[in-house]
């Protein structure tokens, strides 16, 4: 009797064991299910499953978190409800994109400012926030960002700076915005190139002529 139930004691430990080391295939479902109703843009659902403990700091391949996936779909209602469901802001993809630096680039203003006044770094170094409106050309938000403390003169990781950005895309209303700010037209990348270079290159004369107002030099 003593050895039948200690090997029906190992057999249950076995059992256990095994079953720990399944994959939460009900929580992947759920999770699965979130993703969906995110992408479509069913808030209520949405809601139904955070109340069930979804995660919505879980990333797909890419590294997308489901707040990013509600600012590519320019939604805020989804932004607040991730937000108030304890979605990290500035977890990053596996391009090294937050979710501010989405909504900069998008110009989605409202959700800028929402991101920004409940913690998103805006003042990281590399690739940021103000560099990302800067290449699509969004003064508005390129204000925002100054007016919150961002560096104007900040680079990326091989040099770029906002106004370069801007001047490289013709964005004159950018460019302006910047050097109210301060912003240096001198600042050289690692291959030597500067606003006006990028402007001039791409025969961009408006942009080129409020860089050298501006204190750019050929």
């Amino acid at each position: 009797m003593r050895n039948a139930s200690r090997k029906s004691f190992s057999l249950a430990c076995i059992l256990l064991a095994a079953s720990l080391c399944q994959p939460p295939v009900a929580a992947a479902g759920v999770y699965e299910d979130l993703r969906s109703a995110v992408e479509n843009d069913q808030t209520s659902e949405i809601a139904k499953l955070l109340a069930r403990g979804a995660d919505p700091n879980t990333p797909d391949e890419r590294g997308n978190t489901l707040l990013m996936v509600a600012v590519r779909h320019k939604n805020a209602k989804l932004v607040d409800l991730l937000i108030d469901a304890g979605a990290r802001l500035n977890l990053r993809n596996k391009y090294g994109e937050t979710a501010i630096m989405l909504a900069s680039y998008n110009g989605l203003y409202n959700i800028v400012e929402k991101l920004y006044v409940k913690g998103a770094e805006i003042n990281h170094a590399g690739w940021n926030p103000l560099l990302y409106a800067a290449t699509t050309g969004h003064p508005k938000i390129i204000q925002l960002l100054l007016d919150g403390g961002a560096a104007i003169n900040s680079t990326s990781e091989n040099g770029t700076t906002a106004l370069m950005m801007a001047a490289r895309g013709n964005h004159t209303d950018t460019i302006k915005v910047l050097l109210k700010n301060g912003a240096d037209p001198n600042i050289r990348n690692e291959s030597g190139g500067t606003a006006l270079k990028w402007a001039v290159s791409r025969e961009y004369l408006n942009a080129a002529e409020l860089l050298k107002s501006g204190g750019a030099k050929e």
